[in-house]
């Protein structure tokens, strides 16, 4: 099975799910983040756990070339930059989110993670 499948398997269901946790349990999600807040330990072991992860899939898939392998790649490097900002400056995050749940930015990001995620999956499973 070509890596870009399998990472399209694995990525796809969580996006969805993401997506819609986002509809259906928003105060939720505000809740998590705002949890985080109190905990700063939790964000530096989210943020290397975050490092690893992203360094891990540029490891395995750093291919540039279909759309499919875009967005796989470009998650990797998005999972390495968040670990980054979480753990080099945290305060960075925290206003980022911030500004995010202020915005009500939450439906739109919570649309895109779900179509992103229908389509890794179709990719993934049927295509």
């Amino acid at each position: 099975m070509d890596i870009t499948m399998m990472l399209a398997q694995v990525w796809g269901p969580i996006m969805i799910a993401l997506g819609l946790g986002f509809f259906f349990n928003r105060s939720f999600y505000a809740g998590v983040y705002r949890d985080l807040e109190k905990a700063p330990f939790a964000v530096v072991v989210f943020g290397m756990g975050a490092i690893a992860a992203g360094i891990f899939q540029i490891h395995v898939h750093n291919v540039w070339d279909t759309a499919p392998q875009i967005l796989i790649s470009f998650f990797g490097w998005g999972l390495l930059l968040k670990g980054i900002v979480c753990t080099v400056f945290p305060t960075m995050a925290d206003r980022g989110g911030d500004w995010a749940l202020n915005s009500k930015l939450v439906p739109t990001i919570g649309w895109v993670v779900l179509i992103l995620g229908v389509y890794l999956s179709w990719v993934g499973y049927f295509a």
